[in-house]
């Protein structure tokens, strides 16, 4: 199966700019399994629960929130998630090389490569 890329960008260093497409190094072999009704086979369904309220809410009544401390959180809009995802620079711009024993291997646990775009 033909690998399929993560996502693209660009790498610059001085002048020049090459398009980019990023592919993930390694798959994980684990087997991922679905929650199904064992009547009938079919997958089921998770609902939304505030425990606060005692019940059950509509995605219409979910905001996505980044916690900063226990229990606190700030939330966003879709527009503003999209804002930020519009100012998202997608390049890559290298400044220098460095001996690979000057990269600190909390860097190394997740490996990608890179190739052309179009």
């Amino acid at each position: 199966m033909a690998a399929r890329s993560i996502g693209s960008g660009t790498i610059s260093f001085g002048l020049v700019s090459i398009p980019i497409r990023m592919y993930v190094a390694t798959h994980s072999e684990q087997v991922s399994f679905n929650m199904l009704h064992r009547d009938c086979g079919t997958r089921v369904r998770q609902q939304l629960y505030c425990p606060r309220h005692e019940r059950v809410v509509e995605r219409s009544e979910i905001v996505k929130g980044y916690q900063f401390q226990q229990d606190r959180f700030v939330t966003f809009t879709d527009e503003e998630l999209r804002a930020l995802e519009a100012e998202a620079n997608r390049a890559i711009e290298i400044q220098e090389f460095v001996p690979l024993d000057q990269v600190d291997p909390i860097y190394f646990e997740n490996a990608h490569y890179l190739g052309p775009d179009k």
